[in-house]
């Protein structure tokens, strides 16, 4: 008896869409953006702390390798900073604001939203700028910058121009204030542009009428895959994130002060970390202004961790916001192997924190899994409404100490239901 042709049609579209959702699985582990959703083999830890080869999957489920996260903590007591009264009350729409800027006219700019080739257009606003450092050449910390990658987006296009131009940019008495972003694992170099591009308009340009104008930089290093098996190519990323830090903080060198964003997401995390623990960090007086920090989805490496005190970091940062989600395997991954390296249960920042281990200044964690869901995704992460308030409110503070604009109180942040108000962490 033949089938119906309906039913021969839906078997048809069936079979083709689980065909998809398993070749989505496979190149999903290996994309930037896309979340660790297959069940490739990484080597867990045990409860005596020695290396066993087990899936991911059940890494990720181990009650022993993850126990629950420290309570969220949110500050509300005190409001965020806004850019103008307009903006915090709401008198403002976005498409107002954008009016307001002037004549010039928005850029834009074409970039890969994935890896079966969509392609999506990135806005950037009159008042802000976009420049690419490429420290993709430095893979074992070199402090020599001649060789840097320097560009500038303009009229659309990735200009080149040199890092002192840059330094310049940010030492001019324009209103600007300088965000550096630095991304994570598994980012060749046109992703870094495409993934750092999406940051902007995510966790920048969606708030514009809510900050100050902000230079941002895209500080890119070398990250794509070079092991087919994720767990071996991750240990090689996050070595290198340490010693790539060496060649951050000869970066930062070359700025006049730390009045600036420094934004790292996953690996970026421990690149930023390492510059400030650098010894050739030039030092500085010890007032304000200091850096201001945000880390979203950080992973830490546990060599360094077990090989460093970090004790040792001076007072460089004002404050810093750490966004994780209770639900990010990679992450959750992240902190199993630095237990085992480092041989502790401190393997997030707050945890290293509260042990005197890093002086972070004020430090902030919200868990923004309710926003974001359970990708490892830099896009995702900075869809996060939380994530942008915070992000525009030390855009602000930067801009406060640069004397551009004076700061007005907003509206305050409602905390999560989830959410434990603690204390928050003061370094020393």
């Amino acid at each position: 008896m033949k089938k119906p042709l309906k039913e021969i049609i839906s078997g048809s579209l069936l079979c083709c869409v689980t065909f998809f959702g398993f070749f989505a699985t496979a190149v999903s582990a290996q994309t930037p953006g896309f979340s660790i959703v297959g069940e490739p083999s990484i080597e867990a830890i045990s409860e005596t702390n020695t290396l066993s080869s087990t899936s991911l999957e059940s890494v990720i489920e181990s009650p022993i390798l993850y126990p629950a996260m420290e309570s969220d903590v949110l500050q509300t007591s005190e409001p965020l900073p806004f850019y103008s009264e307009a903006a915090a009350t709401g008198d403002i729409s976005m498409e107002e604001f954008c009016e307001s800027c002037g004549d010039e006219e928005l850029q834009q700019v074409v970039v890969k939203k994935s890896i079966f080739g969509f392609l999506e257009t990135i806005e950037v606003l009159p008042q802000d700028e976009v420049w690419l450092v490429s420290a993709r050449d430095y893979l074992a910390g070199e402090t020599d910058l001649s060789r840097l990658c320097v560009c500038r987006l303009e009229h659309n296009e990735l200009v080149p121009s040199t890092l002192r131009n840059l330094v310049q940019a940010h030492s001019s008495s324009d209103d600007k204030s300088t965000v550096l972003y630095v991304h994570g694992n598994q980012t060749d170099m046109e992703f870094a542009i495409a993934r750092g591009l999406q940051v902007y308009r995510n966790a920048l340009a969606t708030k514009a009428q809510l900050r100050a104008p902000v230079r941002y930089v895209i500080w890119a290093w070398k990250s794509e895959q070079e092991r087919v098996r994720y767990f071996p190519d991750y240990l090689i990323k996050s070595k290198r994130s340490v010693t790539v830090g060496e060649t951050f903080a000869s970066t930062l060198n070359e700025f006049s002060d730390r009045n600036m964003v420094l934004f790292g997401y996953s690996l970026g995390a421990q690149v930023v970390l390492s510059a400030l623990d650098s010894k050739i960090l030039r030092h500085r007086a010890a007032e304000p202004p200091q850096y201001q920090l945000a880390f979203a989805a950080p992973a830490i490496n546990g060599d360094y961790v077990a090989s460093h005190g970090l004790s040792q970091m001076e007072n460089l940062v004002a404050q810093t916001f750490v966004f994780v989600n209770r639900k990010d395997r990679a992450t959750r991954a992240a902190r199993a192997i630095v237990r085992c390296q480092a041989a502790t249960r401190n393997a997030t920042l707050v945890q290293l924190s509260q042990a005197g281990k890093l002086n972070l200044g004020s430090v902030t964690s919200t868990d923004v899994y309710e926003e974001t869901g359970r990708l490892h995704s830099i896009e995702r992460y900075t869809r996060s409404d939380t994530l942008q308030l915070k992000i525009a409110s030390l855009v602000n503070e930067v801009a406060a100490q640069k004397g551009s604009i004076p700061l007005s109180s907003g509206p305050t942040l409602a905390a999560p239901t989830n959410a434990t108000p603690l204390p928050a962490v003061v370094g020393e």
